[in-house]
């Protein structure tokens, strides 16, 4: 005789099995929009003299907004600050106030990195990783720890490695970018009071 947790697991199945039919498509749409979204891209990092769509700085995949908005902002920096600074910023400013760092070893930093900088099959642009690896890892305050005691913040080091290796033969200072990008975003935080 059938019980009612019995009757829950069926009508749990259920449900399961109708989302995956539903929601399979859809995620293998979202993945398909994105590789091809980066595809696009990769084709005119090195060519200034083509369009990038201002239309990608739309889209649902933050490595299509961010190598998107590097490119727009090589090709029209003044147009394409703004845009290129809100997709580049690491909002961890809370959580190191309160003296919370995500500490992790040499090794597992180097294997968080590759993990974090798998790209869509036919993406073999270095460049374009290292914008999937900044992507994966800016909201996870995660922190490599040095012998001299300083850290490494491990989606900055992706962010700035990604930017100055995509502004490559430009006047453009990453370093003053990336730090302008970062004192702004420290300055919508107070400092905790002792």
């Amino acid at each position: 005789m059938p019980t009612v947790v019995s009757h829950a697991r069926i009508a749990s199945s259920i449900l399961c099995a109708a989302l995956v039919v539903v929601l399979a498509p859809a995620l293998a749409t979202d993945m398909d929009d994105t590789a091809g979204q980066l595809h696009r891209l990769q084709a005119l990092i090195d060519n200034d003299n083509e369009d990038v769509p201002a239309t990608l700085l739309e889209s649902g995949a933050c490595a299509v907004r961010v190598l998107s908005g590097v490119l727009l902002y090589r090709r029209d920096p003044n147009r394409y600050r703004n845009a290129l600074f809100a997709e580049l910023v690491i909002d961890d400013y809370a959580e190191r106030s309160a003296g919370k760092y995500n500490e992790i070893g040499a090794d597992e930093a180097v294997s968080a990195m590759d993990a974090a900088s798998v790209a869509p099959k036919g993406i073999t642009d270095q460049r374009i990783q290292m914008v999937i690896g900044f992507c994966a890892l800016k909201d996870r305050n995660l922190w490599m720890k040095a012998r001299d005691g300083s850290r490494l913040s491990l989606a900055r080091f992706f962010r700035g490695a990604a930017l100055a290796s995509l502004l490559k033969g430009t006047d453009e200072d990453t370093v003053a970018i990336t730090s302008a990008i970062d004192a702004h975003t420290a300055s919508r935080h107070p400092s905790p009071t002792p």
